[in-house]
């Protein structure tokens, strides 16, 4: 029996080990170890005050703490009986699909580009390409920017507070804004068809899919849960029913399933989920590509973010143009605190967040409870590595180690997160 063990898969956030054993050219056993150490911040939120909880969550994650406050911030708004305004929602889209350019370009140019041209990391690219490289850093400035502007600063935001905002964006720099978005989407469109070029692998994922889905809107702060396979839609508030965590035996995080099976959530999902919410531009260049729902193949999950890309830019350039011209307020109304439990969802760049909390007449927080997209993806993960090992078993030992990682990587995982 041959022991082989990736330690500390690189171009990740986070930790995590694949450990894999060979016996005779088969792969007997692979898992992912997850080595993060817990952080417990369910438990921290415990005993704080009902204001204090979304600036304790998004701590969770310096990526993509947009998305864990708001979603914090709509629990506590659902269990206080607080309904925002209209441009405080659309602010709120656009903070989220900040998120997705700082997050997707870095995924794509940084963490996942170097395995598709023989390179060891990110950094040889800025001799070889450099070219890729301001396009990549160009777009993650862009949505750094966009958070700023939003939130006050693009990591661990400020302004957002319950009920709204506690500063609004001005009409001029929302125009200026809208003109940078549309100038980030021809780079967009080119990040689709580099990775539709760069990629070329394939291996379905069995897994049902999962997201969020709006009628009218590509779902990014509202929606209900939605899944592939199964075809059902339901509210939010039921995420609890719908998904059973379980401690995993050789990781520090939770594994989650629907009805005792893996699944899996982000872009991939999204685009399946969402195709026809999608804005035509984006539909176009993922057609250029060839990339249509339904698909599977998880290695499209990287095609899949480019197109997000292209769809964000262009969604957030013409909302920031129409909420230059909008005079609607996002000052929050007064309101009570009262007992209660409220939910929350968002689709942070990896896939769909889930917040509950609990308070009780005071407004002290009772229970925490948040599923991040890293723990619902690493059953699914776990599963997929057990189908893929095998068909790569025959290579090389570092080529078959690179290929374990390389499908680890479409995930984007945040094992940090998953021990939330």
């Amino acid at each position: 029996m041959t022991k082989l063990n990736v330690h500390h898969v690189a171009r990740i956030e986070g930790h995590g080990n694949v450990s894999i054993e060979v016996k005779g050219g088969v792969v007997k056993d692979i898992h992912m170890e997850v080595i993060e150490p817990t952080r417990v911040f369910e438990a921290m939120m415990r005993g704080r005050r009902y204001d204090e909880t979304a600036l304790i969550s998004s701590r969770i994650c310096g990526i993509c703490s947009p998305n864990h406050f708001v979603t914090d911030l709509m629990a506590t708004e659902d269990a206080l009986g607080i309904k925002v305004s209209d441009r405080t929602a659309k602010l709120r889209q656009l903070f989220v699909h900040g998120s997705f350019l700082q997050n997707h370009a870095t995924a794509l140019y940084i963490f996942a580009a170097p395995d598709f041209v023989g390179l060891p990391s990110f950094v040889p690219l800025t001799e070889s390409a450099p070219e890729l490289v301001q396009r990549a850093l160009g777009l993650k400035r862009l949505g750094n920017e966009l958070c700023a502007l939003i939130g006050g600063r693009p990591v661990h935001p400020i302004t957002p507070t319950i009920g709204g905002f506690t500063d609004d964006v001005s009409s001029a720099d929302l125009r200026h804004m809208s003109e940078l978005l549309f100038e980030a989407v021809a780079d967009a469109a080119a990040t689709v068809e580099l990775f539709g070029e760069l990629v070329g692998l394939r291996f379905e994922t069995a897994g049902e899919m999962v997201a969020l889905r709006e009628e009218a809107n590509y779902a990014t702060v509202a929606g209900k849960i939605a899944a592939l396979d199964a075809g059902w839609k339901k509210p939010v508030n039921q995420y609890q029913k719908i998904i059973t965590e379980k401690v995993a035996d050789d990781s520090n995080s939770k594994y989650s399933t629907i009805d005792g099976k893996p699944f899996l959530t982000g872009p991939l999902a999204r685009v399946n989920i969402s195709w026809d919410q999608l804005l035509p531009s984006a539909r176009v260049v993922a057609s250029k590509i060839g990339l249509r729902p339904v698909n599977r193949n998880i290695f499209s999950a990287h095609a899949c973010r480019a197109i997000e890309l292209v769809d964000a830019a262009e969604r957030c350039a013409v909302l920031a143009e129409e909420l230059s011209y909008d005079d609607g307020s996002v000052k929050p109304k007064p309101f009570k605190v009262k007992a209660g439990k409220g939910y929350g969802a968002s689709e942070a760049p990896r896939g769909t967040l889930y917040h509950s909390v609990t308070f009780d007449d005071e407004g002290i927080i009772t229970a925490a409870d948040v599923i991040t997209p890293t723990a619902q993806n690493l059953a699914n993960l776990a599963a997929d590595l057990k189908e893929f090992a095998p068909t790569v078993v025959d290579k090389s030992e570092d080529d078959f180690k690179k290929a374990v990682e390389m499908l680890v990587r479409c995930y984007d995982p945040c094992l940090s997160c998953a021990v939330h």
